[in-house]
């Protein structure tokens, strides 16, 4: 619903963010995380985008507040996008600054500026210098700019990480979603830290009945840095093993037909055991986790910053089976919560068939330090000290 623009907020956060609407990828479950569980009294305004399925009377540049939980936020649509449509020839980020800076004068007084984005934090901390301005890091170091890449700073790596440096030391706090990375920033600038991220207890919780034997969970962007084209050879793996094995791929992106001309070409009885549920909401996805018998990472070594789905899956009680590089939380143990292994399907398919045995009990309590209420709550607390 559209409403009088906010005199004055907390926090104010511009990202590439439609609460009508969830966009593939851990930033956005992130900022659906912080306006759920940021402490009541922190007033939030978010500048963001309209995928186009918002309210009937949204128009760009009005504010709509939306609510999460017992929170309510303020929103500003800018400019009309899709995240998830990643066939574009103009960046994304790109777009949303310029719709920032067109309604510029409609947002509120604030404390803090908050940024997900090294582009965005840069434009920030320099149209509102005078604002304690926060940097949210979501990947590991080279991780927009690595050969699996899927970004435009792929093209220029060497800018991308000169500009990093200099948003890390404009802010007065950077918070970074991956340890090691956590350790470069800081020897470069202070006020870094490190935090894990979350799942919600609202979805991922216990389920009294048993998971189906011999499905496979797959989330995540259909794109480069995920290979989830990796995820169909080890079905078709399994399945010539005389068990039927079931895949359920969650997530949109631009390898989307290729996948389905990939299953095309695999025989009918590996084929029909495959499901392609493109975006869906968080709910259908902790359903279809619990569901599941196992839950399967495919990710290039260099991209994941802390994965938020594997802390999802194994809050589910899912044992993870992931490649090497995937688990930068170091959440997967052998034998205990999952595997790590290579990027061989027969490698895979084995310890595939070896995690359905694992205690689905142990595997949720590995990760109960990491409910949203704890770790946003520690974020916010971060933040209001001297």
């Amino acid at each position: 619903m559209s409403v009088e623009t906010p005199t004055a907020v907390d926090r104010l956060i511009v990202h590439q963010f439609d609460p009508a609407r969830p966009s593939p990828g851990g930033i956005d479950t992130c900022l659906r995380g912080i306006a759920r569980y940021a402490p009541r009294g922190q007033r939030l305004a978010v500048v963001g985008v309209d995928t186009g399925s918002g309210p009937s009377d949204r128009e760009l540049g009005r504010w709509e507040q939306h609510k999460f939980g017992e929170n309510t936020i303020d929103f500003l649509p800018v400019v009309k996008i899709d995240p998830a449509d990643q066939k574009r020839l103009v960046p994304h980020s790109l777009r949303l600054a310029a719709g920032l800076v067109r309604y510029l004068r409609r947002l509120p007084k604030t404390n803090i500026v908050q940024a997900h984005r090294m582009d965005t934090g840069l434009l920030l901390s320099s149209i509102m210098p005078s604002r304690k301005f926060v940097y949210y890091v979501h990947t590991q170091e080279n991780g927009l700019t690595g050969k699996t890449s899927d970004s435009f700073w792929k093209r220029a790596s060497r800018l991308h990480a000169g500009l990093e440096r200099m948003t890390a030391r404009k802010a007065e706090e950077t918070v970074v979603f991956n340890e090691e990375y956590a350790t470069v920033l800081a020897s470069w600038t202070s006020g870094v830290r490190f935090s894990p991220t979350w799942f919600d207890p609202r979805l991922m919780r216990a389920d009294p009945e048993k998971p189906q034997r011999n499905s496979i969970c797959w989330v995540g962007r259909l794109e480069i840095p995920k290979d989830p084209s990796l995820a169909l050879s080890v079905v078709r793996e399994l399945n010539t093993g005389g068990e039927e094995w079931k895949l359920d791929v969650v997530g949109s992106g631009t390898l989307h037909d290729s996948l389905k001309d990939e299953l095309k070409s695999m025989p009918r009885s590996v084929a029909e055991n495959v499901t392609l549920h493109g975006r869906v909401s968080p709910e259908t996805t902790a359903e279809l986790m619990k569901s599941s018998s196992v839950f399967l990472m495919t990710s290039h070594p260099g991209y994941e910053g802390y994965p938020r789905v594997l802390v999802e899956a194994l809050a589910s009680g899912l044992p993870a089976v992931v490649t090497e590089g995937s688990d930068t939380g170091a959440l997967v143990v052998d034998s205990r919560t999952g595997f790590v292994c290579n990027r061989d399907p027969k490698e895979i398919a084995s310890r595939i068939l070896e995690a359905q045995s694992l205690d689905n009990e142990k595997i949720r309590a590995s990760v109960t330090h990491l409910s949203a209420p704890q770790v946003v709550d520690a974020l916010f607390a971060h933040g209001r000290r001297p």
